[in-house]
């Protein structure tokens, strides 16, 4: 298989690059960061300069971003995605929002490259497991093309057509319930502590009856309960997520109480805490609130 490549190797990034390697498909990896790209050397990918580096050598590449910004400007930016020698299909597996998957597509499209709409749902630990799920919008011949890589990292692949934008809004109607199920989580379980029930013990409770979610079933057992509050990406993504499902809510005409209440207690949860700290530190803002010692 030709090689890959891919921007953004960070929490989430790499950890879809690693499975792609983990499978035969050879990356060509570039982030800003030296630390991270050093660390996705050691798992097998080669090393570019700079995006640049990357769309002149590859003709399919990735990209994960940690928001609008920084997507519009690594795809339309000096030095980037649209002025590439080589690429022709750019998948971009980043939150943000529908207006910019948008404004990519069009974009890219008069480069006469095929700009795929392809974020993805169920985090670092679907990814490890092999059952990460990715949704793609945009050209179909693109998105039958990278099919085999596709499969390559992801246990399920959702075609949501071919329309940009469209992957967007399934990935912030995920998004949206991720989070409050997650608060939700974080703040009964600080309680139960507080009252004097071990953290095990409560998040099992919860576990065996109706409350049993994504968070408590995985994300408390591999990276709470052992006080690993790191390798999750930042923070102020979950609150970045939350803010496109309003955005995308509100041009639908929506109304959406809850997800104005989780988006409002992201930012006190983020604020609350110096900038960049991983989102599973959250629980240490619970904590705080219920009165109870942090863990890790």
């Amino acid at each position: 298989m030709d090689t890959v490549g891919f921007i953004g190797v960070g929490a989430m990034g790499g950890a879809i690059a690693a499975r792609m390697i983990q499978h035969g498909v050879p990356v060509l990896a570039y982030d800003v960061n030296p630390l991270v790209l050093a660390r996705m050397q050691a798992r097998g990918a080669s090393v570019a300069k700079s995006v640049r580096d990357v769309v002149d050598q590859t003709e399919v590449v990735f990209a994960c971003l940690p928001n609008a910004e920084i997507c519009k400007a690594v795809a339309l930016g000096e030095g980037g995605v649209a002025g590439g020698a080589k690429v022709k299909i750019y998948l971009d597996t980043s939150t943000m929002g529908g207006e910019t998957a948008v404004e990519l597509s069009k974009a890219l499209a008069e480069r006469g490259i095929a700009f795929i709409d392809a974020p993805v749902v169920g985090g670092v630990i679907a990814t490890e497991a092999g059952n990460l799920g990715i949704l793609t919008a945009g050209p179909q011949a693109a998105i039958a093309q990278v099919k085999p890589i596709l499969e390559s990292f992801a246990g399920r692949v959702f075609n949501l057509g071919d329309t940009p934008g469209m992957a967007q809004v399934g990935k912030v109607v995920n998004n949206a319930v991720g989070y409050a199920s997650l608060y939700a989580s974080c703040e009964a379980v600080a309680v139960g502590m507080k009252a004097g029930i071990d953290i095990e013990t409560c998040v099992a409770i919860i576990n065996q009856g109706s409350g049993a979610n994504f968070h408590t079933q995985r994300v408390f057992p591999t990276y709470i309960i052992p006080g690993k509050f790191e390798g999750t990406g930042a923070i102020e993504i979950g609150v970045k997520d939350v803010k496109c499902f309003l955005q995308e809510a509100g041009r639908l005409g929506a109304q959406t109480p809850m997800a104005k209440s989780v988006s409002e207690l992201g930012i006190k949860a983020a604020e609350a805490g110096p900038p960049g700290r991983d989102t599973m530190t959250v629980f240490h803002y619970f904590c705080d609130l219920a009165g109870v010692p942090r863990r890790g």
